[in-house]
């Protein structure tokens, strides 16, 4: 297992890799060394969030089209989801993966956490 984007502000890991076929990745619209979500609601935080995906995506030497499978959390899914949809729709443009959206209760100012799951090719 290897551990990649080991936060500087929080005990957590962004990203691991396991057995070398997966890649396992949990990020927020927090930028690294802050501690509150970029300001400008959920679109701003979920460009945020696959900003901080491309890096994360590009140290372990894949594309977004290796990502397989995303989990959305939104504060206010009803209320946010459109414009997440927008952004979401903008970045993986012809090749959407899987995903799931949840309203949840997240940490105090965050509307918008996301999980994803990419593939090593074989």
């Amino acid at each position: 297992m290897k551990f990649l984007d080991t936060s500087k502000t929080f005990p957590i890991s962004s990203a691991v890799i396991t057995s070398n076929k997966l890649l396992e990745v949990v990020l927020t619209g927090i930028p690294d060394g802050d501690t509150k979500p970029i300001k400008g609601g959920a679109a701003a935080e979920m460009h945020e969030i696959f900003r901080q995906l491309d890096e994360i995506l590009a140290e372990a030497g894949l594309a977004k089209t290796h990502v397989a499978s995303v989990r959305l959390y939104l504060q206010h899914v009803n209320r946010d989801i459109a414009e997440v949809n927008a952004v979401y729709k903008d970045y993986f443009g012809s090749h959407p993966p899987c995903r799931r959206g949840y309203g949840v209760d997240l940490q105090v100012g965050m509307l918008v956490e996301a999980a994803f799951v990419a593939e090593f090719p074989t």
